[in-house]
């Protein structure tokens, strides 16, 4: 038996039960009108919890004399909720206006019966066959003109007013049949909104839309014209109704870019539109249970910080296994998947209002990537630990039992087809619940974060305008937008710095440090706040790319990146940037090192009070700063002007400012991941090679050990 599973020992006997015969099947109960809950909302994720794991179900595909066998088998396992429905529109409407839903509230009734709560979800997401053919109008048109079909999902168009009509009225008798169900503790809205590959929609309620959107935010066609420079190929425009949809298919050379930046923020404004119309329905007839829509990981398309008000959780999905090689990782990359972006995401959800959770994660094998490997024996079990030591309020998996039919036949479930067989990853999931109910009677009441962790609290400053601009006009095929993000959040983490992802709304004071990655789109009231941030004590890491244009993608009319200007005391060269081509590799010097760069790369001259940090080491430009530093006020401003390969740079050079405002920091291997939460330390090795944790001698280890494998876990208190 592998390492990872001899903690499993004990479960394997006890979830024996889950692979012997069914009883007699079990007569569902009749169904029964909810009570009238309370008019005080409840604590929705109590302190005391910390987090809760449970896993996706699917009445509607399985025999109903298996149902209570399967819940009662979830809660063997230690589950605590189930989460069904989202795909069961055409079970819950299967003619327009006839409603059957009594089958759902039996297998409701079964769940709760089981010990188990439940998570309803709104079924938009897949749209039934009867919709599309009565209105096709709701369907979304392709880049190419091809309205696309039943038979898949997501084909739905969130900008047709009669598909939000439809929704709604499906959205209304689920919330008012369960919405004071008292075994319903929440619901999830649709599931990963997009519209996948096909990304866009390109129809006629969508062109209106934007239209419409334009005319509110510039009021006059001049306006337009003006702040998307359209003298520029005579793209000049009358009025609002001759603008199209930005679409490279349909255009000989590339889309305006200031057309395509306002697109996708329209894009990103309307599905948060229909997320809080699906919320406000809800909400209307649901009582006392919290409300959440699933972003998928990194998706750059819909803005989960557009929802914050809406959702009582922010939810997301991610597979981190599949296919995908992750280099930085080592030889078992591939199986583990990478800790910076689950980290990230963590980081960058939880602060939206403070409840955060996965609401999708792999058991283990999936089918739809490029090369689907099975993850390594235990990483299903670290991605659990990572999540809680993240702050994680909820885990939910995607799935419970393997299915037998469909497009993910060979994706796998806690349990195998036959419905009893549990797998691998379903007694990871149960020994991480074993885990964390022992650790629920640990856990000590309002622990303060320790002051030598406290002190490096960094704050990662994330805006989606800039992800789009930067990715909408990379300027080389060497530059990858996130890649770059996540290079200065591995690094940080590698220092074992606790860190938020925020926005531009968010206070900056609370942060020692606060670091800002190709921050390419701002404005004058951005930059005085960073130097009022500065000034009164903080430390600010400004990095490539950053201030080169306005808010409306525009570069300024003066020196390049004039508004940073003064507060990073340096300006550009006459030849600001540069790149380097194919695979070449130009070396750039810091304390004596020399690190390779090739994505982009800015020269600067500092002025007399800014000192010069790295200088390039070859090209024509050798001995010019790369990197810049000084004091403000109480605080100092350091900017990176060139991106590492490796991100080795990034690392040091962020080591010496901690360094130089006196805070020790840890030097942890890159991927091994140490947070702390509710007074717990938490360790999860996503690197190829076994570490040790940075526990002190008299530490209780409460899960793993000192030395903790790949895919590994160790949880101490101090």
């Amino acid at each position: 038996m592998p390492h990872h599973y001899r903690a499993l020992g004990t479960l394997l006997t006890g979830l024996a039960l889950l692979s012997a015969p069914a009883a007699s099947a079990q007569k569902a109960p009749k169904a029964t009108k909810a009570t009238v809950a309370t008019t005080t909302a409840p604590d929705y994720f109590p302190a005391a919890d910390m987090m809760t794991i449970g896993v996706y179900y699917y009445p509607e595909a399985w025999p109903e004399s298996q149902w209570a066998r399967d819940f009662a088998n979830m809660r063997k396992l230690g589950l605590e909720f189930v989460h069904m429905g989202e795909f069961a529109w055409g079970l819950y409407e299967p003619a327009e206006g006839k409603y059957t839903l009594d089958w759902l509230e039996r297998a409701v009734s079964l769940a709760s019966k089981a010990g188990l709560k439940v998570v309803l979800c709104t079924p938009s997401a897949t749209p039934p066959v009867w919709l599309a053919e009565n209105h096709p109008e709701i369907l979304m048109v392709d880049a190419q003109g091809r309205r696309q079909q039943h038979g898949a999902r997501q084909q739905g168009n969130w900008s047709s007013p009669v598909f939000r009509q439809y929704v709604a009225k499906i959205n209304a008798q689920l919330a008012q049949r369960f919405g004071q169900n008292p075994a319903v503790v929440g619901w999830q809205i649709d599931n990963e909104l997009s519209h996948y590959g096909r990304q866009f929609s390109y129809d006629d309620f969508s062109k209106a839309k934007f239209q419409a959107w334009l005319k509110q935010k510039y009021g006059t066609i001049s306006n337009l014209n003006r702040d998307w420079g359209n003298t520029f190929w005579s793209q000049l425009y009358q009025n609002f109704e001759q603008v199209r949809i930005p679409n490279q298919a349909e255009l000989v050379a590339d889309p305006n870019p200031h057309a395509l930046l306002d697109f996708e923020r329209f894009f990103a404004d309307e599905a948060a539109d229909y997320i809080r119309d699906q919320a406000t329905t809800l909400r209307q007839y649901a009582k006392n249970q919290w409300v959440t829509t699933n972003h998928m990981a990194t998706h750059r398309d819909i803005n989960p910080a557009l929802s914050r008000q809406d959702m009582d959780l922010v939810t997301w999905t991610v597979y981190p296994v599949h296919g995908e090689i992750f280099p930085q990782n080592g030889p078992l990359a591939y199986r583990l998947g990478n800790g910076s972006m689950l980290g990230f995401m963590h980081d960058f959800m939880r602060p939206l209002n403070g409840n955060e959770g996965i609401m999708e994660l792999q058991p283990g094998q999936v089918n739809w990537g490029d090369i689907n490997p099975q993850p390594l024996p235990g990483a299903v079990h670290m991605w659990l630990m990572h999540s809680f030591g993240s702050g994680a309020k909820l885990i939910c998996s995607y799935r419970y039992r393997q299915p037998r039919a469909g497009s993910e036949l060979y994706h796998y479930g806690f349990v195998g087809p036959d419905g009893v067989t549990p797998l691998p990853g379903g007694l990871e999931y149960a020994q991480a619940m074993q885990e964390i109910n022992q650790l629920r009677k640990l856990r000590k009441p309002n622990a303060a974060m320790p002051a030598r962790y406290a002190a490096r609290r960094t704050a990662v400053l994330y805006n989606y305008d800039n992800r789009y601009d930067l990715d909408n006009h990379p300027s080389t095929t060497r530059w990858n937008t996130m890649g770059h993000l996540f290079r200065y959040y591995g690094a940080l983490k590698t220092m074992g710095c606790p860190v938020d992802v925020i926005t531009e709304d968010q206070d900056f004071s609370k942060y020692p440090f606060l670091v800002a990655p190709a921050y390419q789109l701002l404005d004058k009231a951005l930059v005085d706040r960073w130097t009022s941030y500065v000034q009164n004590g903080g430390h600010l890491i400004l990095t490539a790319r950053t201030g080169q244009k306005d808010r409306r993608g525009m570069l300024w009319e003066g020196p390049w990146a004039a508004p940073i200007l003064d507060l990073i005391g340096a300006k550009f060269n006459d030849r600001p940037f540069d790149m380097l081509p194919g695979q070449l590799t130009g070396q750039v010097n810091f304390s004596g090192k020399n690190y390779g760069w090739g994505s982009w790369g800015e020269l600067l001259t500092p002025s007399a009070s800014t000192t010069a940090l790295a200088n390039y080491a070859d090209q024509f430009y050798t001995g010019t700063p790369a990197a810049t530093t000084r004091k403000l006020g109480k605080g100092t401003v350091t900017y990176v002007g060139v991106e590492s390969l490796a991100g080795d740079l990034e690392r040091d050079v962020l080591r010496s400012v901690y360094a130089a405002a006196n805070v020790p920091v840890e030097n942890l291997a890159d991927q091994f991941v140490v947070n702390w939460r509710d007074g717990f330390w938490v360790a999860t090795n996503f690197s190829s090679e076994k570490q040790t944790v940075p526990a002190p001698a008299g530490a209780k280890l409460l899960v793993g050990t000192r030395e903790v494998a790949p895919g590994g876990v160790a949880v101490w208190q101090e």
